[in-house]
């Protein structure tokens, strides 16, 4: 369970476009962000205060399990104009590991991110917590 909670956070990634609605950007950066296909350089810019996350990102894509992860959203619910409530499942190939998860979205320099609380909350599901979760305050 551990090595595939790792794989599952170093899946996560996404980021915003424009000219859609918030809704489906969320979607795409949730969905992004968990897809082993989204190159691991991109992933910190989809995640809030992302930079101090990248060695963190980096170790987790090292995971062998990695190459076959995604993510899909079930629900997204705006909580005001910076804030939405995501409930999402992870995948390992065809197999949900991990199904119907509550995470968030943050709004940060006008692109909705996943919210770093959220991959923290994953990765502690392997009982560990990495420098940058403890070092991390929620906004």
């Amino acid at each position: 369970m551990l090595l595939l909670v790792s794989v599952l956070v170093l899946a996560a990634c996404g980021g915003g476009g424009g000219g859609t609605s918030d809704t489906a950007k969320i979607t795409h950066v949730w969905t992004s962000f968990f897809s082993a296909k989204t190159p691991v350089s991109q992933k910190p810019a989809m995640l809030q205060d992302g930079s101090r996350f990248a060695s963190t990102i980096t170790a987790l894509a090292k995971n062998p399990l990695a190459s076959n992860l995604s993510s899909k959203v079930s629900t997204v619910t705006l909580q005001g104009s910076s804030k939405a409530k995501v409930v999402f499942s992870v995948y390992l190939g065809s197999t949900a590991v991990l199904k119907d998860q509550t995470g968030y979205a943050s709004k940060q320099n006008g692109n909705w991110v996943v919210d770093y609380a959220s991959l923290c909350k994953l990765i502690a599901l392997e009982g560990s917590t990495p420098a940058a979760c403890k070092a991390s305050t929620h906004s």
